[in-house]
């Protein structure tokens, strides 16, 4: 009788030395097609460009605060 386990879902450390989590965003289809435009542009994946967008200081609270828009939340 074989013994069914849980395959750890996590992916292993990646360039950033950390694994990466699934999540789920909800964005409008102008800011997916930034996203993508830019992705296209570098050649990288749409998670790959938030990772990079997340970890510099272009995105701060200060600047966000700044940013007026529609919100649903």
């Amino acid at each position: 009788m074989a013994i069914l386990t849980l395959k750890d879902k996590r992916v292993a450390a990646g360039s950033w030395g950390e694994s990466k989590q699934r999540v789920n965003v909800m964005l409008t289809p102008t800011a997916i097609a930034k996203i993508d435009g830019v992705a296209s542009e570098l050649d990288l994946t749409r998670s790959e460009v938030l990772e990079r967008l997340s970890r510099t200081e272009c995105l701060n609270a200060i600047d966000l605060s700044a940013i007026v828009g529609n919100s649903e939340d």
